[in-house]
């Protein structure tokens, strides 16, 4: 595989207890690859607030010596509209852990532009938390659409009917609308896609606790696993939903993808955020795709490979 030069995007919470561990195994993954080089990752609000995000991350690259790697902040909240919806949800965390964290100079937006323009027709982008940042770079700088090589993101549901709105949508469906209409090559994963890539308690309990990321990682998904259980989101485990963007950015070939054009609700018909998708024939050149069908074993072995190279030993 060649080199691929990578803009990460996230709303990191691996060190936020009782918060979703799934962008953690997603950096673990892209950290961990050989052919990806991470040029620049930025932080944005979501999961957690986007102070947090930015100190999650600078602790995640000191413990894997990942330090090289520029950091960015990003944007606090959404283009429109607010995350008050979020608190309750919020509140059943703990106390993001301490860390030293100085506050980037550089913001997430303006890094991607930089890095767009830094490494034209090379740049892979890929957002697992809300896009707003992504919107705000297409604002500063419209031409990025035609200079970064692949934007891969996490988000939307597109099953045969309508789903609830999907987090990373719903956090700022204005972002997401914004990101869909520009002619840039998207690529999005939705939920009915990254559910497929689920693991058990049992699987996560196993980890080494020798590695202090692992272990971490280890420890988190006990919590998280029994919040998403209790809201009968899953059984017996969780979905790494965006492992699977990682998975897609390393491996695509594990997957296939259909040219669609992609309504974000305003709340008139459905609620607001929920994704709906149109397909476009190949031959209209749609630069937007979404995720149809996955091997899903293969890509479930592919991404613990990663987490814990061990067992596949």
């Amino acid at each position: 595989m060649d080199k691929l030069f990578i803009y990460i995007d996230t709303d990191l919470s691996l060190g936020t207890p009782g918060a979703e561990i799934d962008d953690g195994a997603a950096l673990l993954m892209l950290l961990r690859n050989p052919a990806a080089q991470i040029v620049g990752i930025g932080s944005v609000f979501g999961n957690v607030p986007v102070r947090d995000a930015t100190c999650n991350l600078a602790r995640m690259l000191e413990i894997t010596g990942h330090t090289d790697i520029p950091l960015a902040q990003g944007a606090a909240g959404p283009l429109e509209g607010d995350m008050s919806w979020f608190a309750e949800w919020q509140a059943g965390y703990s106390a993001t852990l301490p860390f030293e964290c100085n506050e980037p100079r550089e913001s997430s937006a303006d890094m991607l532009v930089r890095l767009a323009n830094t490494y034209p027709d090379q740049l892979s982008v890929i957002a697992i938390g809300p896009s707003t940042n992504l919107a705000l770079a297409l604002e500063k700088d419209p031409e990025i659409a035609y200079k970064v090589k692949q934007v891969v993101a996490m988000g939307g549901s597109f099953g045969s009917q309508p789903q609830a709105p999907e987090f990373n949508v719903h956090c700022d469906p204005s972002a997401t609308r914004k990101i869909c209409a520009a002619d840039w090559p998207l690529t999005l994963l939705g939920l009915d896609i990254t559910r497929q890539a689920a693991f058990s308690r049992a699987k996560f309990a196993a980890l080494p606790d020798s590695d202090p990321i692992l272990s971490l990682l280890k420890e988190q998904a006990d919590s998280w696993i029994t919040r998403v259980e209790s809201m009968g989101w899953e059984k017996d485990g969780c979905s790494l939903h965006d492992a699977v963007a990682a998975a897609y950015l390393l491996q695509t070939d594990l997957f296939n993808s259909v040219p669609v054009e992609v309504e974000i609700s305003d709340g008139s018909r459905l609620p607001i955020g929920t994704t709906l998708i149109n397909p476009v024939p190949r031959s209209q050149g749609s630069t937007t795709h979404v995720v149809s069908t996955v091997k899903a074993k293969m890509v479930r072995d592919f991404i613990w490979s990663f987490i814990d190279p061990t067992a596949a030993k």
